[in-house]
């Protein structure tokens, strides 16, 4: 009898909450219709409902530009614990600003890392005449390399104005334009200085655009300050295109002038990475000959790798066990390192890595298993313990309790800020549990990403999931390509978020260009899709699995070229070939330029290892791994 009541409250819970969800949907209906009425009325009915300040929140941004500062003061105190009020007091802070209220503006301004905003509180300051410290904090701004908002050009003026050495100042925020690739803003910058030095400046620009040339030209001039520091900027330049066509030249000219030994380093390191990016043969040497004192993470990194390239096990072995201790112990090198010591009989030692190694679910794991004909290391281990009182544990959690709402209310933005703003509060066994119940919910990338905070890594079917799985394998089946890739792929674009965005504007599950989407639309004699269409999970994964079969025929089906297409592009992965002889394609993974990439190939490989797991396929990983050819 008691289990009957308890469930019983229990489904009379749930649709009080279905009810409440539902009239959330029509206020902020009724809100977007402006039927203001309607929408108090509703807003009144859900009552304390979690969610319900969010509508308030909507509210308050329609008719922001019409609030009163004590009103907008007492809604920012009211909800100062929800993620809102930050972009809340932002918006107001523009409507203060747009108002020229800097009394309030200095009032609500909370210091933040705005510099639109920080701007906005500079001219506040000039406006009323607090003038103490100001160009020490201006300053802070003006030093960056790149352009800064319209609201940082009043302010700027006045910097300059009362700088006690304008020129100095403007010659640091050249320079800092230069290194961060700026040139356009460095050729504005140039503008405010006297007629040599923007003839200086012209230099400078016409180095950074057309480096090669300048240097020719340059190996006459003067020997001075801007010059010496102009060739080591066209030297690096030239480097990033053509480390070889550079090294030619700072050989001519190293001599010419009295560069500083940290000019001599800074070029000669760019050049011997550059050479190695570019998988140069002579990269080998000018990384062996950096002086210790040069040599960074990269230039042991990129000399291993070369040496890796080169076959030259004794000098890897060198290389590794000389490397800085963050870097030796990682799994990469320490595979690596087992790999030298094998090919120099080492062979107890070798072995004695690689069996530590096999015991973990990770890439070099699964490589090192696959050495020793071992199984992979993937069992399943619940990352909650016990069983999870939902309401009870929501309820202890207000933030958890929003973020819930919030999600099946699809306010996917507004769920995500407050989910990981109430994991600060959470002790490891509740961060756990949390994850536990994203995952319930469908709310896979949130689960992923919360588990990930935790040490524990055995929970597979939660970092693991596999979504969408009916559209995965009739794709799979009607591309012909491996599910568990497919899955690989996804899992590392996205964790299975169907509305993720990248910063360069790629889009859904898979994670696609819109470019790339339209073109493969185009070539399924489908309609131009619009973003809303790309996102949509059929056509995300119809698109991605189209384009994903391109690369893979591309590539003659070898996994790592192309997962390595798929993210950097197939004329990077042919860039990135063998020049002649055939490589294995551990080897060629590991010294694919873009660390992105491969990070990104690594991962597939290993995430589609786990994936053959879960759907009952015991397929070594290495199989995956065909050796790589100089040409496809």
């Amino acid at each position: 009898m008691v289990i009957v009541i308890a469930a019983s409250v229990c489904t009379e819970a749930r649709a009080n909450t279905e009810r409440q969800r539902q009239l959330f949907h029509e206020a902020a209906s009724a809100l977007e219709r402006n039927q203001v009425n309607m929408f108090q009325d509703l807003l009144v009915q859900l009552a304390d409902y979690p969610a319900k300040p969010y509508l308030e929140y909507d509210y308050f941004r329609q008719r922001a530009s019409r609030e009163k500062a004590g009103q907008v003061g007492r809604f920012l105190e009211r909800y100062a614990d929800y993620p809102f009020a930050y972009h809340a007091r932002g918006q107001w802070l523009d409507v203060l600003a747009a108002r020229h209220d800097w009394e309030n503006y200095l009032e609500f301004f909370d210091g933040r890392e705005n510099t639109r905003l920080q701007c906005l509180a500079f001219q506040a300051r000039l406006k009323l005449g607090r003038l103490e410290n100001l160009n020490d904090e201006i300053s802070r701004v003006w030093l960056r390399g790149y352009s800064q908002p319209s609201e940082c050009d009043p302010v700027f003026a006045y910097f300059l104005e009362n700088h006690d050495q304008p020129q100095q100042a403007l010659w640091l925020r050249i320079e800092k334009a230069f290194k961060a690739r700026r040139p356009n803003l460095a050729r504005y910058l140039g503008r405010k200085l006297d007629k040599d030095d923007q003839a200086v400046v012209e230099t400078w620009y016409r180095a950074h655009l057309r480096p090669e040339r300048s240097l020719k030209k340059l190996s006459d001039a003067p020997d001075t300050e801007r010059n010496r520091a102009i060739i080591v900027h066209a030297i690096e330049r030239l480097a990033r295109k053509d480390s070889l066509r550079a090294l030619e030249y700072w050989n001519l000219i190293r001599d010419q002038f009295a560069f500083s030994p940290a000019q001599r380093d800074r070029s000669q390191l760019r050049i011997a990475l550059s050479a190695a990016y570019q998988h140069e043969p002579e990269a080998l040497a000018l990384l062996s000959n950096l002086d210790s004192s040069v040599m960074n993470d990269q230039a042991h990194l990129w000399l291993a790798r070369m040496q890796l390239r080169s076959h030259d096990w004794p000098g890897l072995l060198k290389t590794i066990n000389s490397m800085p201790t963050h870097l030796h112990q990682e799994n990469e090198w320490q595979y690596w390192l087992s790999r030298s010591m094998e090919a120099e009989g080492q062979l107890v030692d070798s072995l004695a890595l690689l069996e530590q190694l096999s015991e973990k679910s990770s890439y070099y794991g699964f490589l090192a298993a696959d050495k020793l004909h071992r199984d992979y290391n993937i069992e399943q281990e619940d990352a909650a313990t016990e069983e999870i009182d939902e309401e009870s544990f929501l309820a202890a959690n207000p933030y958890m309790l929003r973020a819930r709402e919030l999600y099946f209310l699809d306010r996917l933005v507004d769920a995500k800020r407050e989910w990981f703003q109430a994991l600060r509060y959470l002790d490891h066994d509740q961060i756990r549990q949390a994850a536990t119940l994203a995952s319930k919910w469908q709310w896979h990338d949130s689960a992923i990403r919360t588990v990930a905070r935790t040490q524990h890594r055995s929970d597979y079917s939660l970092r693991f999931p596999m979504p969408y799985k009916q559209q995965v394998l009739e794709y799979a089946k009607a591309k012909e390509l491996d599910p568990s890739l497919i899955y690989g792929v996804m899992r590392r674009e996205s964790l299975f978020d169907p509305l993720a965005r990248s910063s360069v504007g790629a889009l859904g599950l898979m994670q696609l260009m819109p470019s790339t989407a339209r073109r493969v639309a185009r070539s399924l004699g489908m309609k131009r899709p619009r973003k809303s269409d790309i996102l949509s999970v059929e056509n995300n994964i119809r698109f991605g699995t189209h384009y994903l079969k391109t690369v893979m025929n591309r590539f003659d089906n070898n996994v790592a070229l192309a997962a390595a297409a798929y993210n950097a592009g197939p004329g990077n992965v042919k860039r990135w070939l063998p020049r002649k002889s055939t490589m294995s394609a551990d080897l060629w993974v590991e010294t694919v330029p873009f660390g992105e990439t491969r990070n990104y190939v690594q991962a597939v490989l290993a995430y589609s290892t786990v994936f053959d797991k879960s759907l009952g396929r015991n397929i070594l990983m290495s199989s995956r791994m065909g050796d790589i050819k100089s040409e496809y």
